[in-house]
């Protein structure tokens, strides 16, 4: 009974749109020459017939409520075009409106739709921005809308620590939001530098927090490296000293490769080798400086040094002598 009155309810809709867009095409109706306050009504009249239909489905689809609520906020923005109140919000009321479906369908299931704050409040701290954007560096704006989108992850994983992947764009969106905060007080190539290690950072937490991420230490090898040789090359003035970064790489491969043991890490010897041959290559090929070949061979050798200490002969060794005991 229902579905046949939203039938009968959406088919006279359609049909006085129909006569609407037939009337302005035989010239009797200009939309152009409409004031926006009768915009500002028509997007208030077909939020009302969307709220209808929300309440004569029982309020079963939340999501009828985004075109109820959008619409009303397109009327409110409309309406208050000129005015200083319409000066102040802007278009906060589109973006809060947004933020509402996404509330209620929270109240409505508290218990399997709490996912449905994050957009919630990703759209609320954008409203409040909107509104304060005026009064704040564009910088500080930046950071602030990434560290509010990403509060609502962390709080996914206080509220339960089973769901640890919620650090991982927790700690994306707070290293990314930081990049905007360091153009205030960092610049050249310093800045460059500090970006770079700021995107490692994430990496390394997600490794030390369960060594079992042992995939993590790639990226934040791969980041490192790019750091440490953006470093020599300023400090020295010196091109870009790829031999140094493919070293790096190395040595990323290379700790991996002592892993084997713990994890199925034993083919990170083969981009260890092949990572140091090649930087080995550049490095008696290049004449960027003098002091990168020891740099690198000194990174080399430590690999080397890390290699005898903490390799399998050394645990076997160890192995074998508590079982003498």
């Amino acid at each position: 009974m229902q579905k046949k009155i939203m039938n009968l309810f959406w088919g006279a809709v359609l049909i006085a749109l129909g006569v609407i867009f037939l009337l302005r095409e035989l010239g009797f109706i200009y939309f152009l020459n409409m004031s926006h306050m009768v915009w500002a009504l028509v997007f208030a009249v077909l939020s009302a017939l969307f709220l209808a239909t929300y309440f004569l489905s029982e309020r079963k689809s939340w999501g009828l409520l985004f075109p109820v609520t959008v619409l009303a906020g397109i009327a409110m923005v409309i309406g208050l075009d000129g005015t200083r109140l319409g000066q102040i919000l802007s278009g906060a009321p589109i973006l809060f409106a947004i933020a509402v479906p996404f509330l209620v369908a929270f109240f409505e299931n508290r218990e399997t739709r709490q996912w449905a704050l994050i957009p919630a409040w990703a759209m609320t701290v954008l409203t409040m921005l909107v509104l304060f954007e005026r009064y704040l560096n564009g910088n500080l704006v930046g950071a602030l809308v990434l560290y509010c989108i990403a509060l609502p992850f962390l709080l996914v994983y206080i509220m339960d620590h089973g769901r640890s992947w919620a650090l991982i764009p927790f700690l994306a969106l707070m290293v990314v939001g930081t990049i905007p905060l360091l153009g205030m007080f960092v610049w050249g190539a310093y800045f460059d530098i500090a970006v770079v290690v700021l995107m490692a950072i994430p990496f390394f937490v997600v490794y030390f927090w369960s060594k079992k991420n042992w995939w993590a230490l790639i990226p934040a090898g791969v980041f490192t490296s790019i750091a440490l040789s953006f470093i020599l090359s300023e400090w020295l003035r010196i091109p870009f000293p790829s031999e140094l970064f493919l070293a790096g790489l190395g040595l990323t491969f290379g700790v991996l490769w002592l892993m084997r043991e713990q994890y199925s890490t034993d083919w990170a010897k083969f981009p260890a080798l092949a990572l140091f041959g090649v930087a080995v290559l550049v490095l008696f090929t290049s004449s960027s400086t003098d002091l990168v070949g020891p740099i690198v061979l000194v990174v080399m050798g430590a690999a080397l040094l890390l290699g005898s200490i903490y390799g399998p002969s050394r645990r076997a060794d160890s192995l074998d002598q508590s079982e003498k005991n």
